[in-house]
């Protein structure tokens, strides 16, 4: 069966938790493409190139990573998620192994920016293809088990790094073709197992596998056009741009910050990070699951915003102390840090797309590709200029109160995230009606 069938009927069952497996293993492989913080120091002596010079590659592939984002959503609406996703994945591969084969700076940063376009463009379709194989009753849970894609993928890479890089005589390109191989399968997969959902089953608003109400799909205006005038668009972009200031931070500098600031070893650093990350990616589906318990979706963001202020701004306290400070305190000042964020993620990704559905059911991909591209932005200057901050004032204090401000402003933009759309959608005479959750 060739993956272009659409789906008629709705997936049930273990035929839906398969496919949104499928979803989760494709962002999963295309996060792991590409993850070269394990081998960057062989890479840069491989090819004389400079840390400055790396970062600012990252920086023009993120930039156009964020551009593909947006493409990528327009193409999964108008064409199809699946459609998009599997050629995307295999060009992903190739480009992995193009980047392989790097023997100078101009080549590899070539490479990099092409695979951050084609992961980019692939990515979009993820996001979309989870809300349409999720009830509103576990959207939330599905969600989390998406973010773990890209947040697993740094474990992974870690690890095959660890166990492999002895065997192929420590060569940072052995990794990128452990890559590509990886890609190439998981492509495969996700082309023989995939489908994309008929549109009049997409359009669908479900509750529960079997509970579903539908919209009517707006005439005469643009979908994205009509949804930007909704107040809910951009209280739920801004809030989630506002946390990426941290979660960058912490992503790319939290070992850095550490060693810096508290005088601790790169071995202990790694370590303290680890639990804040293993925190945060496992209570993110208990909290997930909650609010799709109660439906609820609002109260998580809140609550998770204004606890990640209180413990950043306690962190931010105990750096004045530098390597006085308590390490078992820097632990759980950072396992609180991780806990509070895990409140925010899932409900936040599913109140977004539950707001978009009933606003125009068949944007997902553009609404989901403009928020990617705003929230690149932020990482981006998170980036850019936290090490230049640093450098001018002498320590991360000055930088963790941006970051303290900004995560402030997520617990105080989440609190403006309406309580329902402001529009009651139509319910079809054919399905079962559904009472609109709270928030």
């Amino acid at each position: 069966m060739s993956y272009r069938t659409l789906l008629t009927e709705y997936p049930v069952g273990a035929r839906r938790r398969v496919l949104l497996a499928v979803v989760v293993l494709a962002l999963f492989i295309s996060a792991f493409e590409g993850q070269l913080a394990p081998v960057l120091p062989l890479l840069l002596d491989d090819l004389g190139m400079s840390l400055k010079t790396y970062g600012l590659i990252t920086a023009a592939s993120l930039i156009f990573g964020a551009l593909a984002g947006y493409l990528g959503g327009e193409l999964a609406d108008r064409v199809g998620r699946v459609r998009i996703l599997v050629p995307f994945m295999f060009l992903s591969a190739a480009a992995c192994l193009f980047m392989a084969t790097a023997d100078s700076v101009a080549h590899f940063a070539l490479a990099r920016i092409v695979l951050a376009f084609v992961e980019g463009v692939a990515v979009a379709g993820t996001q979309p293809l989870i809300r349409d194989f999720t009830p509103r009753m576990g959207r939330a849970q599905a969600f989390a088990f998406w973010s773990w894609g890209s947040v697993g993928a740094n474990f992974l890479a870690a690890a095959v790094a660890s166990a492999t890089l002895g065997v192929f005589d420590n060569q940072w390109r052995s990794q990128l073709f452990i890559m590509a191989g990886a890609a190439l399968v998981g492509a495969v997969v996700v082309a023989l197992t995939l489908r994309d959902l008929a549109p009049e089953v997409r359009r669908a608003v479900r509750l529960t596998e079997h509970e579903a109400h539908s919209v009517e799909v707006p005439q005469g205006r643009k979908g994205l056009r009509l949804l930007v005038t909704h107040r809910a668009f951009w209280t739920h972009v801004l809030a989630m741009s506002f946390l990426y200031v941290l979660l960058a931070t912490m992503n790319a500098y939290a070992q850095t910050m550490l060693v810096q600031q508290f005088d601790v070893s790169v071995r202990v650093a790694s370590a303290m990070t680890m639990v804040f990350w293993l925190s945060n990616l496992a209570l993110s589906l208990v909290f997930a699951r909650f609010s799709d318990r109660t439906q609820r979706r609002k109260t998580f963001m809140v609550g998770g915003g204004v606890a990640a202020a209180v413990f950043v701004g306690a962190f931010l306290a105990l750096m004045g102390q530098g390597s006085e400070a308590s390490s078992s305190v820097v632990i759980v000042l950072f396992v609180g840090i991780g806990v509070a964020l895990a409140a925010t993620f899932g409900p936040w990704m599913a109140s977004f797309s539950e707001h978009v559905e009933e606003v125009h059911p068949d944007i997902q991909g553009r609404a989901f590709g403009l928020n990617h591209l705003l929230n690149r932005t932020f990482i981006l200057a998170t980036v850019l200029f936290a090490p230049r901050v640093v450098e001018a004032t002498g320590g991360w204090e000055r930088w963790m109160t941006i970051v303290w401000v900004a995560t402030i402003l997520f617990a105080v933009t989440a609190a403006l995230v309406p309580s329902t759309t402001g529009r009651r959608p139509r319910v079809d005479t054919s399905a079962e009606a559904v009472t609109q959750p709270a928030s």
